[in-house]
């Protein structure tokens, strides 16, 4: 496994050295910004508090410039030209008005244009910087290429050139604010916010990559935040730095960055693209959520191991007491993908998906008349149709009704009629309350909710409950609230059905895709796709719609349904580690018909190519070795008489089966059989079918009555559409451990799929008399199908 590189390596392969890890000045003014003013309203504690925290920060080696050790000051043969505030700078047009900050990189003044008195910031690079003739000249190219961008979101650069002593310089644009670092660690970005100053930060970059220029070191420190109309606007400052700190004394042994928000493909010193700017981004992003980055460490070298190797923690695992929107959290996870490949494909692919992340999570935002990324027409215009009014977050919030109620207004009149002139204005209490409700249903849907509750809290409000409100809101909110509703019901079976052609074709996957098929049918009935894939009868329809709207559903039906949210992720990573929570409270709950949920889950999630590792089996009981059980010779569900190869006169009796299972011939062995049959089912968590199969049948060689196996058999069979042999291989299961809830559950399924509901119900019936709590609903269910 490939290392990251270290701070000295002894190879005869080229060496690259992670340099820049000492102390750094607590002053952390590298940007173009005046310095933060302090808020007189604040106590004394809460101000050395906040310094404390500042100071911890920029003093830990993972938020410290890499690229800078090994570079001299000059020495006394090397005179600096003294810069005095109230003079001009030797050899250029701009008197020094006050010192700003200093960093890592050099100092930066206030200073003005001699002629025209614009007020700008001179920032002064290191001599031993400017000293090095490649980093001079990565300088001066990154400094004309970033004064070509020409964005809004990027600082602008007036002039650049050298100092009479050497010193390299460019003068930039005065940006009156403050950086992104938090002011402590309790302090956050909240979710809308961070969209729209994420947005702003999207269309900075993409501007830079469009003009080839790569950042190399997006962090906190270097986005700053101004105000103009009212409104934060986003620069993007210390353009080329670290493309300058890369080309050193030796290209092949140094890299530069902040390892806090290096990318992989950065550590390592291979190709990179603009995704390099789109992980680092992540990595800030996160930060700004929960209050520290994806990865801590003490030590560089730990710390850039788990860029490497490492998936962050979820976020909402993080910061559960936040209100962090699950569309955004995986946005952010999905930026923070190891390859550049699992990321998305450039900035403005980014910033459409923030977008819709937002409308998800039903958020309003001041930068909601931001410009819509440049992507494929179809998304770009659906973007248009969804995206909150420009108008909504800076409305009063009594008016919020009036920009919604215009538009539909505006629709209606087009086709001949309008609610507003036959069925009355609704008030502003009405249309406030038609917004909520299309606010909270957004949210469910943002938590995958458009349907089922989760788990743990069955009772929370679903999208589908909030448009069932919205269509029954009377007077006035009558029709706005029916066409707000169409809008929604739209909205979510779109995104249901490309779920569920998503997961049509994977292998194992076919019945979640079908679960997500059934919910798209509850928004859109007279979808004929989802009609058809649904396989559900009007019958079965009608019962689901009316549990459904009354949030009726089973622990089971709600533990199956939590996968659904699995397969929702788009990050692959973000998946895994959600599969994996789900089965470490599966682990927590042996109930028979909970391990056929998760089994059947693991199987479609590593269908989708979702890696998640293999629990261990709650292990069957096994039958105490010593004493022997009745003959099993004698039941004639397990074995039959056959001409003995020995003597053709004679009979045998052997156990059933056919050449393809092969069971019997070996010595009856319980506890080998046992051993068995926990790898088999182990390999059937694991998708490992046809393994998980001989694994099976060697257990029934050596015990015939394992009723672990014999259950593993008929999922094997009832998974790959053999469903007679998965009824046997139930009712053998049953035989051998009759007082199984979760195996009589099972038998009931399979009968249920070949049509037999008569027996599937007397095995419901049977598991609920035996205690499970999760035999009603299927009882409910097959009575349905009687009619009775």
């Amino acid at each position: 496994m490939p290392q990251p590189p270290q701070a000295s390596l002894s190879s005869d392969t080229a060496k690259r050295t992670i340099v820049g890890t000492g102390p750094r000045l607590p002053a952390r003014h590298d940007a173009a910004t005046v310095p933060r003013v302090a808020n007189d309203e604040g106590s004394a504690a809460t101000r050395v508090t906040e310094d404390d925290f500042q100071h911890s920060r920029h003093a830990h080696a993972g938020t410290q410039m890499a690229g800078t050790e090994g570079l001299a000051e000059p020495g006394g043969e090397a005179p600096r030209l003294r810069l005095v505030p109230g003079k001009v700078v030797p050899g250029t047009r701009y008197r020094i008005t006050r010192w700003l900050g200093e960093g890592g990189m050099g100092v930066v003044y206030e200073a003005e244009h001699v002629d025209i008195e614009r007020k700008v910031a001179l920032k002064i690079l290191r001599f031993d910087l400017s000293q090095e003739p490649q980093m001079a000249q990565v300088f001066r190219d990154e400094a004309r290429a970033a004064s070509r961008i020409g964005s809004k979101n990027i600082v602008e650069i007036f002039d650049f050139g050298e100092l009479s002593d050497g010193r390299l310089f460019f003068c930039m644009e005065l940006l009156p604010g403050g950086d992104l670092v938090p002011a402590s660690e309790d302090d956050w970005i909240e979710p809308g916010r961070l969209i729209g100053l994420l947005r702003q930060i999207c269309k900075g970059l993409a501007a830079a990559h469009d003009s080839t220029i790569v950042h190399r070191d997006i962090k906190p420190e270097n986005v700053i935040l101004i105000k103009e109309d009212g409104r934060e606007v986003v620069k993007i400052v210390d353009f080329g730095i670290s493309t300058m700190l890369s080309v050193g004394k030796d290209e092949s042994n140094t890299i530069a960055g902040t390892p806090h928000y290096m990318a992989p493909e950065q550590i390592n010193g291979i190709a990179f693209d603009g995704r390099l700017d789109m992980y680092a981004l992540g990595c800030m992003a996160y930060e700004l959520l929960v209050g520290h980055p994806p990865f801590l460490a003490e030590a560089v070298q730990e710390l850039l191991h788990q860029q490497l190797y490492s998936v962050p923690p979820p976020l909402e695992s993080v910061r559960p007491d936040r209100e962090i929107p699950k569309p955004l959290a995986d946005v952010i996870m999905k930026c923070l993908a190891k390859e550049p490949e699992g990321r998305y494909r450039d900035m403005r692919d980014l910033e459409a998906a923030l977008c819709e992340a937002q409308i998800a999570a039903g958020l309003t935002t001041p930068w909601d008349d931001l410009p819509l990324p440049d992507v494929e027409p179809e998304r770009k215009e659906r973007l248009l149709r969804q995206m909150p009014s420009p108008h909504a977050a800076i409305e009063q919030p009594r008016n919020r009704w009036l920009w919604p109620v215009i538009t539909v207004a505006a629709l209606v009149i087009g086709a001949g009629g309008s609610w507003l002139l036959f069925g009355g204005k609704p008030n502003e209490e009405q249309v406030a309350a038609i917004e909520d409700l299309t606010t909270e249903a957004r949210k469910a849907a943002g938590k995958t909710q458009w349907v089922y509750p989760p788990l743990d809290v069955p009772a929370a409000p679903t999208s589908y409950q909030k448009v069932i409100a919205l269509e029954n809101l009377e007077g006035a909110a009558d029709a706005p609230g029916d066409e707000r509703a169409v809008e929604l019901r739209e909205e979510f079976a779109g995104n249901l059905l490309e779920l569920g052609d998503r997961y049509w074709e994977v292998p194992g996957a076919k019945g979640f895709a079908r679960d997500y098929y059934m919910m798209a049918m509850l928004f859109d009935p007279e979808n004929e796709q989802a009609k058809d894939r649904a396989g559900m009868t009007q019958g079965e329809f009608a019962e689901f719609r009316d549990r459904a709207a009354k949030g009726e559903f089973s622990e089971e039906e709600l533990r199956s349904a939590s996968w659904l949210d699995v397969l929702a992720i788009e990050d692959k990573d973000q998946a895994a580690a959600r599969a994996e929570q789900l089965i470490a409270l599966a682990n927590e709950d042996t109930d028979e018909g909970s391990a056929l949920v998760q089994a059947k889950a693991l199987r479609a999630v590593r269908g989708a190519g979702i890696a998640v590792k293999a629990p261990e089996p709650v292990p069957e009981p096994v039958p105490d070795p010593v004493v022997e059980p009745d003959p099993v010779v004698e039941d004639p569900l397990l074995v039959e008489e056959v001409p003995d190869p020995a003597d053709p006169g004679k009979k045998i009796k052997k156990p059933k089966g056919d050449d393809e299972e092969n069971l019997g011939g070996a010595t009856r062995d319980p506890a080998k059989a046992a051993a068995l049959a926990e790898q088999g089912m182990t390999a059937l968590n694991a998708g490992r079918r046809d393994e998980a199969k001989g694994l099976f049948n060697q257990s029934i060689a050596y015990d015939q009555r394992n009723a672990m196996a014999l259950m593993g058999l008929s999922d094997v069979y009832f998974d790959t559409g053999s469903d007679q042999k998965a009824v046997l291989y139930a009712e053998k299961a049953v035989k051998a451990a009759s007082s199984n809830s979760g195996y009589r559950l099972k038998l009931g399924d399979a009968y249920y799929k070949v049509l037999r509901y008569r027996d599937a119900l007397e095995q419901y019936e049977k598991a609920k008399s035996l205690g499970s709590t999760k035999a009603d609903a299927r009882i409910d269910k097959v009575k349905a199908k009687l009619g009775g």
